[in-house]
């Protein structure tokens, strides 16, 4: 399936159903208010960090913004690996496994490319998170400190809690994680 989505629109019509103003958003975003009209209008194309900012100004998960409105057709709510919803950078592969953003919990899988990390700094949200690691090698950094998880190694990271992963290898590792409520 090919869905055409419109990430300003959504943006936009969340933050007029909080009553929002765009430079109480774009303020907390760290981002210029003509910015943000920009990227609302579609005229302009923000960073997965600019799309992770605004997901937390609108107090919404970062999937709200890439999840088409339509109804799945199975009754138990299956996601078919090909259909899964993906966001992809250069360092790394989220990819939704729930079915809706509305859940209490949401369930992800994250492929770190070769040598890549999610992020230059430890970064934090408000949903408390458990992992897997399933393949590969990872660093975890969690506040100032790092631990180096192997397959089948699992880590629970408090809410809050500025965290950032780092691939140790030269081919991919592959990370399960749940986090409540759903933040990503």
């Amino acid at each position: 399936m090919n869905y055409e989505i419109n990430i300003g629109k959504t943006i936009k019509n969340i933050r007029i159903s909080k009553g929002l103003l765009l430079k109480e958003v774009a303020s907390k975003c760290d981002i210029s208010s003509s910015m943000l009209s920009q990227i609302e209008k579609g005229n302009a194309n923000p960073s997965l960090n600019t799309i992770k900012a605004i997901a937390q100004a609108l107090e919404v998960p970062l999937f709200t913004f890439f999840i088409n409105s339509e109804e799945t057709e199975y009754p138990f709510h299956i996601v078919k690996k090909e259909e899964r919803k993906r966001i992809s950078t250069e360092n790394v592969i989220y990819e939704l496994l729930t079915p809706k953003v509305e859940s209490k919990i949401e369930f992800m899988q994250m492929t770190l490319r070769k040598n890549a990390e999610t992020s230059v700094r430890p970064m934090s949200h408000k949903g408390e998170e458990v992992a897997v690691l399933l393949e590969g090698k990872v660093e975890l950094t969690i506040g100032n400190s790092s631990i180096t998880l192997s397959p089948g190694d699992s880590v629970h990271i408090p809410a809050m809690a500025p965290h950032k992963w780092k691939n140790l290898q030269q081919e991919k590792s592959i990370v399960l994680f749940s986090v409540t409520p759903p933040e990503f």
